[in-house]
């Protein structure tokens, strides 16, 4: 038994000693006056607030991240914000680094002064808000969260009032807007620039006139999404304001046995998003150009249920193809379209990457009179674009 229990402990030892092997040491050295530093990069998802570094001394300050790798580009911040980045000497902006045992900064965009403290936020709002979230530079303006949705306080002939506590290491100079829903898309219209904290009280009160949209839970619903994408792929992602433009919470969709993609994204007014054939930045659909995709955008209940076609991809895994020119004779006349030598079948997309049309057929397609515009045709697995005139 002693035996046992004293190779458990070895076992244990050797895989904190492993653990810590696997991390890598950041150390640098910062300018004389610097009273905090930060890292931000690929590490911590580009986050200036997420990783204060340790001081060891008046001008150097030290970081062991798990998670990270030499290649991970990153930079350096005197503060939790980014108007705390760090510059040259000329104060030009820096190039983004990658990992080294010894860096050293040479200049800050502005030096940061901590201010630590807990401060009530009062927001006056047009009567139209349902729910109120708070986002700012006391987080890293993260999207709108349950962590910071704001607490209704009450209801005047000029609006509602709703408030919130947060804490902040940099009260002062503190950055916030308020956001009329989770989501982005609700964020604040009039005022139009941030709020500023600046003040030494412990309370501020603000007025919003106006958002750009308005949230309103009673009016949700899901918004299902069938995807035709290029042959070969194998797994296809979701990203879009409704999931904060956070990748790691990129959400894959099912395969269907036609080899169409299925999401289902539930209680929401409306989103914008894009798909991606891998949960990275560097993976987006295409257009008919072979360039990202503009993003798409949706609403409950008129895209309840919705079709889209991706054309392609601007990266290919595998043994995806890319888009494949069509060379079919295609034409419009009297705003209907031709395409001549079908050999199996054809879609009209439009320029929102709805199926307008489709077809299991053999020889020449006509379509219905279609609205003016700009039109994809995929035949055979093959796209061109056509304007209707």
């Amino acid at each position: 038994m002693k035996k046992i229990i004293t190779s458990f402990f070895v076992l244990a030892a050797m895989f904190i000693l492993v653990q810590s092997a696997i991390a890598i040491t950041y150390t640098v050295t910062v300018p004389a006056g610097t009273k905090a530093c930060y890292i931000t990069g690929e590490m911590n998802g580009w986050s200036p607030s997420a990783t204060p570094l340790t001081k060891l001394n008046e001008t150097t300050y030290t970081v062991d991240l798990p998670n990270a790798t030499e290649s991970m580009k990153y930079q350096y911040l005197s503060g939790p914000d980014w108007k705390y980045i760090e510059k040259t000497v000329d104060g030009a902006a820096v190039t983004d680094r990658t990992w080294s045992a010894a860096d050293v900064v040479v200049n800050w965009a502005s030096v940061f002064t901590p201010d630590e403290r807990e401060v009530t936020i009062e927001a006056l709002v047009p009567l139209e808000v349902k729910v109120l979230y708070l986002v700012g530079s006391f987080n890293g303006w993260k999207s709108p969260s349950e962590d910071f949705k704001m607490t209704f306080d009450s209801e005047t002939v000029d609006g509602k009032i709703f408030t919130i506590k947060v804490f902040s290491v940099d009260a002062i100079n503190m950055e916030f807007k308020f956001v009329a829903g989770p989501a982005w898309s609700y964020e604040q219209g009039d005022p139009t620039t941030n709020f500023v904290y600046g003040t030494t009280q412990n309370t501020k009160s603000v007025v919003v006139n106006s958002f750009k949209s308005y949230f309103d839970p009673a009016k949700t619903g899901t918004i299902n999404i069938v995807a035709t994408v290029p042959a070969g792929t194998e797994n296809v992602y979701i990203q879009g304001d409704f999931l904060g433009w956070d990748m790691s919470k990129a959400i894959e969709g099912v395969k269907n046995q036609d080899g169409t993609f299925s999401f289902s994204i539930p209680m929401v007014m409306s989103i914008i998003y894009r798909l991606y054939n891998k949960a990275d930045w560097g993976y987006p659909e295409s257009n008919e150009e072979g360039a990202e995709r503009a993003t798409r955008s949706a609403a409950f209940p008129a895209d309840a249920n919705t079709a889209v076609t991706v054309v392609g991809w601007k990266k290919t895994i595998s043994a995806v193809s890319n888009i494949q020119r069509a060379e079919n004779k295609i034409y419009a006349s009297n705003q209907m379209l031709f395409v001549e030598n079908v050999k199996g079948n054809v879609q009209i997309i439009d320029i929102s990457g709805r199926i307008v049309e489709a077809s299991n057929m053999t020889g020449t397609f006509v379509s219905t009179k279609l609205n003016k515009g700009l039109y994809i045709v995929k035949v055979d697995g093959a796209t061109k674009k056509i304007t209707v005139q």
